[in-house]
């Protein structure tokens, strides 16, 4: 008896519980046509890796701390790009998009005063496409409207 009614218990909460395959409906996402067209242009973006320059402005064995050296320097330089890479027991925070080493210079002596310890290296870069805002082009029109 007391099978047949564990059983049929097993049976029924089966049967209220589960999800139902048949109908769909169940879920419904309501989200802005705007998430859409970023998705799209974003995808859209191609990147060309080549030869070039970065700053490694802090590494540590705390992910965390990493982080949150990363949203410190997000918050100063929004448009310059950011890496964290797993260096076994490290992680490594690096900086910029460098083609040119006296650019990369010039952004470690602006950053030095918080990030001492910054040093360039030189590594496979992201060319930003013409589009995109960056740090040396927005330095290179300062110049010009001096």
């Amino acid at each position: 008896m007391k099978t047949l009614l564990s059983t049929l218990l097993i049976i029924l909460s089966t049967i209220i519980f589960g999800q139902n395959t048949k109908d769909n409906n169940g879920v419904v996402i309501i989200k802005d046509k705007k998430i859409d067209e970023l998705i799209k242009s974003k995808s859209n973006v191609r990147r060309v890796s080549t030869a070039g320059y970065r700053l490694q402005i802090f590494f540590s064995t705390d992910k965390d701390k990493v982080n949150e050296i990363r949203m410190k320097f997000i918050k100063q330089y929004p448009k310059m790009e950011t890496y964290i890479t797993f260096d076994a027991p490290n992680y490594i925070l690096r900086v910029g998009d460098f083609t040119e080493k006296n650019d990369a210079e010039r952004f470690k002596k602006e950053i030095f005063r918080d990030y001492p310890e910054n040093f360039i290296i030189k590594t496979a870069i992201n060319v930003p496409n013409d589009d995109e805002d960056n740090w040396e082009s927005k330095e290179k029109s300062d110049e010009v409207t001096k």
